[in-house]
């Protein structure tokens, strides 16, 4: 058996070991929290498990936008996390599944059935349950190494990964795995088991998506390909001034010794890899350059050229100002805006603002802060540039939309209901870190054949009396959160009314 080297994994699976052999004998009230404690550490452990791949999947995206040739790597992982979270989703549906067959929950929010044994076996043992997951196991465990083409790598990580069917200990009296684990087993001990083998199969995607993420370190790659590369200061330049551009070959040694190159027929030094190039232009309009690398290959003596055109704008003083992210300046938050002000020194530029406060970041950066709806002007000036203005209007950021974690109304199972605890406020598709806060709502409850539950929550935050009402979620409630009121940045000591949200317990 492999030992984790985690330690919170290693001591989720010593737990899971001590407490199961408590099962034999007389289980109190204490022993059977304990499991449910385990549980939830484990569904904890799981979830942090499954942020870790999906940051390993980024990642991997990342590389394989920047580079095409790991494209096929991507794929892979995003089938692996597809096929495990399949498995993660079968195994939600057993536990809900076996948490209704025992009864569900009560009003305090606990399980009725957690001392029940009969449900259990009849469910995996009777009714093949048992069967059918350990098939599901094995399978998920040969999906997840056959991603894996290399055989030597493959059975590496095949020791490595948690996710198998263990055999029955020779001195057990249970005759089949399925027996060992579940026959006779209360479901307080079959949720964290179950729970285990959601973790296992998060732990078996990690190994698998490290691998994948290894084989994109482009520093052990060599470069097959070369383009001509001009990088120039700048490719707009005021007449009498310099243009200075670098030369060089892309995916190419800094070392190399055996380039030459040539601008408009020009020949140029190369010292470093790449060849400086300066000219003073006189005359406006588009200009363009014709750039010849010749690279020779040490060995053979082949010659291979590189061909590129670089093309420039010689124009005269101008000024430009644009705000980053909006075409409008927003009340309560910082707006970005760039003043672009070509063939002007920043020493001798000079910048007005009316209906805003403007702070200066660098020599084109600045923040607008309105203070109030309306409209701004900014009037930029010096170094031979006439007074030139620039009007925007000025708006309140939008009303935000209420959530309940991720959610804004539809359907959820209880256990998800009752994790949450409060109630947020979100901007979308709005590009400014504008953060609104709740200061009221109301929340119903309407449970089958029972009065409605009603309370006045002061904040987003859950106060007991919510807390209370969330936590008494069961099949078939329907939760109202309405009168939903917001205070967003530059609203003073007003407060928005934000739409309702209804979640309808399935």
């Amino acid at each position: 058996m492999s030992i984790p080297k985690e330690p919170r994994q290693l001591m989720i699976n010593l737990m899971y070991l001590v407490l199961t052999a408590i099962l034999a004998l007389n289980v109190s009230a204490e022993i059977l929290n304990a499991f449910l404690a385990m549980n939830d550490s484990i569904s904890e452990s799981s979830a942090i498990v499954a942020k870790s791949n999906q940051q390993i999947i980024s990642a991997i995206k990342q590389q394989a936008d920047a580079y095409s040739q790991f494209n096929p790597l991507q794929e892979k992982a995003l089938e692996v996390n597809r096929i495990s979270q399949t498995f993660d989703r079968y195994i939600d549906n057993l536990k809900t599944e076996l948490i209704e067959k025992s009864g569900g929950y009560d009003e305090e929010g606990a399980l009725k059935g957690i001392k029940d044994k009969d449900v259990s076996t009849r469910m995996f043992i009777n009714e093949g349950k048992a069967t059918q997951l350990k098939e599901k196991i094995t399978a998920l465990r040969e999906q997840l190494l056959a991603t894996i083409e290399n055989a030597e790598t493959r059975a590496r990580l095949s020791e490595s990964i948690p996710l198998n069917v263990k055999p029955v200990p020779e001195d057990s009296d249970k005759k089949n795995w399925e027996e060992f684990n579940f026959q006779q087993m209360p479901v307080a001990a079959i949720l964290p088991l179950l729970s285990k083998f959601q973790n296992d199969a998060k732990i078996s995607e990690t190994a698998i998506l490290n691998y994948f993420l290894s084989k994109t370190d482009v520093e052990t790659m060599k470069p097959d390909a070369f383009e001509a590369v001009v990088a120039a200061d700048k490719s707009y330049v005021i007449r009498g001034e310099d243009l200075t551009a670098e030369i060089f070959l892309g995916a190419y040694s800094s070392t190399a010794d055996n380039i030459a190159v040539r601008v408009n027929g020009r020949n140029l030094p190369v010292r470093d890899g790449k060849a400086i190039f300066n000219i003073k232009p006189e005359d406006l309009g588009t200009k363009e350059m014709d750039v010849l690398i010749d690279v020779t290959n040490p060995v053979s003596g082949e010659v291979k050229s590189y061909k590129k055109k670089f093309k420039y704008e010689v124009g005269e003083r101008s000024v430009a100002v644009s705000a980053d992210k909006m075409n409008v300046l927003y009340v309560g938050v910082k707006n970005p805006v760039t003043i672009s002000a070509a063939g002007i020194p920043s020493t001798e530029m000079q910048v007005n603002a009316e209906g805003i406060q403007l702070e200066k970041i660098n020599n084109s950066q600045f923040i607008a802060r309105p203070a109030r709806p309306g409209k701004a002007v900014i009037t930029v000036s010096g170094g031979g540039l006439k007074p030139t203005s620039f009007e925007y209007r000025v708006k309140r950021i939008p009303t935000p939309l209420p959530v309940l974690g991720a959610h804004k109304s539809g359907r959820m199972k209880p256990n998800e209901f009752k994790v949450y605890d409060q109630v947020k406020a979100i901007h979308e598709h709005f590009d400014f870190d504008a953060r609104c806060s709740i200061t009221s709502f109301e929340i119903t409850r309407v449970p089958k054949k029972k009065d409605p539950q009603v309370n006045e929550n002061r904040g987003g935050k859950f106060d007991a009396r919510t807390r209370r009402i969330v936590g008494q979620a069961d099949f078939g409630d329907v939760y109202y959160f309405e009168k939903i009121r917001a205070k967003c940045p530059g609203d003073n000591d007003i407060t928005r009314k934000l739409s309702s949200m209804i979640f309808r317990i399935r």
